[in-house]
């Protein structure tokens, strides 16, 4: 890399750790939504891969940092995956020690990050060689199934189970898969990007449906401005090593490991849940427990992250997890001017150690920034975004992206596909299906087609 690279790397990585801090703090924003279209945005407009790479890495780590300070200040969760924080950080608020777990979810995170980043380069380096054999096809009823396609078979299959209306869920695979191709062969071509932007603005165009509709208009009528009190927090240490026990690092350290790998093919969020609810279970001291599973619950949505964006990219070269179909899907697919996806020109262009390079240091600078910000003005920053960043100005920024990007793909015909499969994915998300099932099914739904084509016939 030339000095221009560097500095242009430089400061990609400081826009993107202050905008994703922001974008963390405010409440109820999707990851996928927020990070995919704006990554996929810089590729389109002929940034290079590297750089952009660098700009992705930066934002998991100021986003999945700052989207847990509401959550503890004031029991609101910034994205989706501090959810699972929120019974944690009440609990803990309850006995006032919400600038305790404030300090431990952000030193926490900081060891997910370089944890899951040091597993998956590693275990990326070990696994290349697999690659070619999982990208190779079989003959299966007479289709060429690639081999990578079980693995997201499995992954789906999972994360349909762990669903909220899992049969609905299972359900939806051949029918969006169906709906998918039958789109495409109407465009008469294989269209990718408006089908995925379609999927993350789903909830968005479902809720404002809903509006329009008189019958459930009611449910959605502004009732007065909700008070929210944050909590007061004391001084907190800047270095990270005098706010957490022996017994938070090392559980941090652990299952940001273990959950870095499974996030190949699993959910982050289900994850975070899961190894969440059995370090609160495993202490009897209710306030301990939760004080715990926050902690660790923090490491580990950086960590699953990072494993399920990397690996992925490195090795199998398909999305075939919730992660890397969903904020990350944008490298995974062909953009014009590059005459390639961005990771075919990320493993041709740049080798291992420059990528490897590039990973710690992009999140290095992000923490360098965010970790001091966050530690010394969280108060104050929650309480400004909260009064004065609208929610429904960030969606309308995302949303006309998403138009603008579909009319790019394919005209006015990919207008109305994004709404059909943004209307359709809307539904489904509100019937208890994760949209990680939507992604991957997106991903497999031409393999998925074929065979139950050839099942058919």
């Amino acid at each position: 890399m030339d000095l221009t690279m560097i500095l242009l790397m430089t400061f990609l990585t400081l826009i993107s750790t202050i905008l994703y801090i922001f974008i963390g703090i405010l409440p109820g924003t999707d990851e996928t939504a927020t990070m995919a279209p704006i990554a996929l945005t810089l590729l389109l407009a002929g940034v290079d891969p590297l750089l952009v790479f660098a700009w992705f890495m930066a934002s998991i780590a100021a986003f999945k940092m700052a989207d847990s300070i509401p959550v503890a200040l004031a029991g609101i969760p910034g994205g989706v995956m501090a959810v699972p924080q929120v019974p944690d950080a009440l609990v803990a608020k309850e006995s006032g020690l919400a600038d305790t777990i404030l300090r431990k979810g952000i030193c926490s995170s900081v060891i997910g990050q370089f944890v899951g980043l040091f597993t998956a380069l590693t275990l990326s380096y070990a696994l290349m060689p697999l690659g070619d054999w999982l990208r190779a096809t079989d003959l299966i009823l007479g289709v060429k199934v690639a081999r990578w396609f079980w693995l997201i078979l499995t992954g789906l299959i999972i994360l349909a189970l762990t669903s909220r209306n899992r049969w609905i869920a299972l359900i939806s695979i051949p029918a969006f898969a169906l709906l998918v191709q039958g789109l495409r062969g109407v465009y008469g071509k294989s269209v990718y990007i408006s089908f995925f932007l379609g999927i993350t603005i789903g909830p968005l165009i479902y809720e404002l449906a809903s509006v329009l509709n008189k019958e459930l208009r009611k449910d959605y009528v502004r009732r007065g401005l909700k008070k929210v009190t944050l909590a007061r927090i004391g001084g907190i240490s800047l270095n990270p090593l005098k706010n957490l026990t022996k017994e938070e690092a090392a559980h941090s350290a652990v299952w940001s490991a273990i959950t870095s790998v499974l996030a190949t093919v699993m959910s982050p969020v289900g994850l975070t849940i899961l190894i969440g609810d059995i370090l609160r279970e495993s202490k009897k001291d209710k306030v301990k427990g939760s004080v715990l599973a926050y902690t660790v619950r923090d490491a580990i949505k950086n960590a699953t992250y990072v494993g399920g964006t990397l690996i992925p990219l490195i090795v199998i070269g398909v999305p075939v997890g919730p992660m890397s179909a969903g904020p990350a899907a944008p490298f995974f697919q062909k953009i014009d001017s590059l005459g390639m996806s961005p990771r075919e020109y990320l493993l041709t262009h740049y080798d291992y150690l420059t990528l490897t390079i590039v990973a710690f240091a992009s999140s290095a600078l992000a923490f360098l920034i965010s970790y001091p910000v966050l530690v010394k003005y969280s108060r104050k920053l929650t309480l400004a975004v909260f009064r004065r960043v609208p929610a429904e100005s960030l969606y309308g920024l995302f949303l006309a992206i998403v138009l603008v990007l579909a009319y790019y793909d394919a005209g006015i015909a990919g207008i109305f596909g994004v709404l059909a499969i943004a209307i359709v994915s809307g539904v489904l998300w509100r019937l208890g299906t994760s949209l990680g099932v939507l992604f991957m099914t997106l991903v497999a739904a031409p393999t998925i087609v074929a065979l139950l084509t050839a099942l058919t016939f």
